[in-house]
């Protein structure tokens, strides 16, 4: 590679290429994704100087990250950074990449908060943070309201507390190491928050062996398996919301598409309860539930 003159087109043509052959199931965009890094740009400023010369120096770095990423780790923890909900996150192999599907879980979040029949939501509460995309981009949008994250990994909390950093946010924010619900109650949070929302590990513990070796080989495991069911925190979290809810407080969950039922069967044991609302994603899958405290 060194030999010849390289351009951005050219080096994204060939890399695009080289990942397919190996399976990078988004090859060009992973490519263009490493090629920006490189060069210190956006990655739609690669379209307005696709003729200029690479430096050696550049050509040698962006190498290295396209020997990682057809080894097999992914382009967001090589380059360190993802998109979500219209923000740039740090991210690295201490937490889960947040999907673009989760962005649903903020959307019906925020709406919740700004359709409040009280005079404005007082606390938030998100349950496994890893890197605080979903709690920085709802506190970043409802500037009205505090919030607590929690996280049983100390490591994902400090991931967090950066995002929350670098998004202004950080002063309306408390984080709590903990086991789900553990640091509300020492804190003395019973009946106090007004909107918990939590994306938990919903993955079977027989899936696993199934998902992409990206996935298998970088991501935190804990962060994606719940258990030989899959609806182990969900469950969790249905169980135990309802002493942490305020009367008229929502929880929010992320959710798979064939756990519906399950979910619904599970919140209607508790009378605390009114009726699960389930919502869709883009895709017409179901993905998330909410549970109002009466």
């Amino acid at each position: 590679m060194e030999s010849e003159t390289w351009t951005p087109l050219k080096l994204l043509n060939w890399t695009a290429d080289y990942f397919a052959g190996h399976g990078v199931e988004e090859s060009r965009l992973d490519a263009e994704l490493l090629l920006a890094k490189v060069l210190g740009i956006d990655r739609i400023m690669l379209y307005a100087g696709f003729e200029r010369v690479v430096t050696p120096a550049e050509l040698a770095a962006y190498r290295a990250m396209v020997k990682e990423r057809a080894a097999g780790r992914p382009a967001k923890y090589i380059i360190g950074r993802t998109e979500f909900y219209s923000r740039a996150f740090l991210v690295d192999e201490r937490v889960l990449i947040p999907r673009p599907e989760t962005e649903l879980l903020v959307e019906h979040g925020l709406c919740a908060l700004r359709a409040s029949d009280t005079a404005e939501f007082q606390l938030v509460a998100e349950i496994g943070a890893g890197s605080g995309a979903i709690v920085v981009s709802l506190a970043a949008d409802f500037p009205d309201a505090n919030y607590v994250a929690t996280d049983i990994s100390p490591a994902a909390l400090d991931v967090a507390r950066a995002n929350a950093r670098a998004h202004g946010v950080a002063a309306r924010i408390e984080f709590v190491s903990g086991d789900l619900f553990d640091p509300l109650a020492t804190t003395g949070l019973e009946g106090r928050v007004d909107l918990i929302v939590c994306n938990p590990p919903y993955v079977r513990e027989d899936d696993w062996a199934g998902l992409p070796r990206e996935i298998r080989e970088h991501e935190p495991k804990g962060a994606l398996v719940a258990g030989p069911e899959g609806t182990e925190f969900h469950f969790r979290l249905i169980d135990e919301a309802h002493g942490f809810l305020r009367p008229g407080g929502l929880l929010i969950v992320e959710m798979d598409n064939n756990q519906k039922d399950a979910i619904a069967g599970r919140g209607a044991l508790h009378e605390e309860y009114t009726a699960p609302v389930f919502h869709q994603d883009y895709a017409r899958l179901w993905r998330v539930f909410e549970l109002k405290r009466r």
